[in-house]
């Protein structure tokens, strides 16, 4: 295990102490709904981080969030991250282009309905997903870690908190992809010895 995934781990651990943390799995690729009819595919950003927000257009608190990750596609956004929000309330593709005239978050807004957001956030039967839902999803399609909204990381540090685990994310990526080079670079040839002189 890298030492930027034990990071990654121990983080994921430490401002969660009390979460439910999902296990990594494959990410679902749903089509997503666009107001301008051109929708939003996810298998497009396969190569990149992502960190993808499942919203409602009428909470208050992912507002916050989804401000805080404007802040975080500003900054990372050259590192490789794409942050995709999708709104997931009833009336979501009434609404959900008021909210990106409104505030210009910086990254792409879509919605999904009640079926769509089941499945790409892994809702088992019996949850009760508190809003905002945060995904980070590897550049392979794995969500490596996964948080509802009534997380303890949405408190008061909820900036630092999410900045830390997508800069964890990158770093692991990064040493992923250097390690996966190493490993297919030709190695140099080594010369034969010098013929000792008569």
């Amino acid at each position: 295990m890298s030492r930027y995934f034990r990071a990654l781990t121990s983080l994921v651990f430490s401002v969660a102490a009390y979460s439910q943390v999902q296990p990594a799995r494959p990410m679902v690729y749903i089509p997503v709904k666009t107001t301008d009819a051109k929708g939003i595919n996810l298998r497009k950003f396969l190569g990149k981080e992502l960190i993808i927000v499942v919203f409602s257009t009428q909470c208050d608190e992912c507002i916050e969030t989804l401000s805080v990750l404007s802040k975080i596609q500003k900054d990372f956004g050259p590192r490789g991250l794409q942050v995709i929000g999708i709104a997931g309330n009833e009336n979501a593709a009434y609404t959900v282009g008021p909210i990106a005239d409104r505030y210009k978050f910086g990254f792409p807004l879509g919605f999904l309905n009640q079926d769509g957001v089941i499945k790409l956030a892994n809702i088992k039967k019996d949850d009760h997903p508190f809003v905002p839902i945060v995904m980070f999803v590897d550049s392979a399609g794995t969500v490596r870690v996964q948080y509802f909204g009534n997380d303890p990381v949405f408190k008061s540090q909820q900036e630092k908190a999410l900045r830390a685990i997508a800069d964890s994310l990158l770093n692991w990526q990064a040493q992923r992809a250097a390690g996966a080079k190493a490993a297919v670079a030709p190695k140099p040839e080594t010369p034969p010895p010098a013929k000792p002189e008569p």
